[in-house]
């Protein structure tokens, strides 16, 4: 197998763009008038697909990030776990202000890692969108954890896993992995 010294980022999934909207629909039912700045579910997400390192979990510091989103610790504590949850996330642990996630592979997963690991790991549900999107009568679908439907996702996104397409100006420096 080859790799690329570049730097790839994520492969990102169908439930970054359903977190959004099950958040829309949540405040909707429940009355809530939507708050015009409130991005902070998909900043969380993005943060955490941008942090990830192989197949593991994401250190995610809640007064740092409170601070560059210039929101609340309160305010990103509530998100995370309005994520976790709604299985976006799975969180190991919270020290000192310092959560421990792993991040649902359906959200977003490395290059040369196997999102089956971390989907059984936490018997994560994939979750996906509607084709018809917000319009759709149920606009999120959360499919329950199921090894041959992360079988699939891994089969459809192998190109993606095992050959990344590298963004790099400079092009790629190619070396045996």
């Amino acid at each position: 197998m080859t790799s690329c010294t570049c730097d790839f980022g994520t492969i990102c999934g169908p439930a970054m763009m359903a977190a959004g909207f099950l958040r829309r629909i949540e405040e909707r039912e429940a009355g809530k008038k939507r708050r015009s700045k409130d991005g902070t579910t998909r900043n969380v997400l993005d943060i955490l697909a941008c942090r990830l390192q192989g197949g593991g979990p994401v250190l995610f510091e809640f007064a740092h990030w409170a601070d560059e989103l210039d929101v609340p610790v309160a305010q990103l504590r509530e998100v995370v776990a309005w994520l976790v949850e709604n299985q976006f996330l799975a969180l190991e642990g919270d020290v000192d202000g310092v959560a421990r996630l792993w991040v649902n592979p359906s959200v977003a997963f490395t290059p040369w890692s196997d999102p089956r690991l971390t989907a059984t790991r936490y018997r994560f549900p994939y979750i996906t969108t509607a084709e018809e999107g917000m319009a759709a009568e149920r606009p999120v679908i959360v499919h329950p954890y199921d090894a041959d439907g992360w079988d699939e996702v891994y089969r459809q996104n192998l190109h993606m896993i095992e050959d990344p397409f590298c963004f790099s100006s400079a092009g790629c420096a190619v070396h045996d992995r």
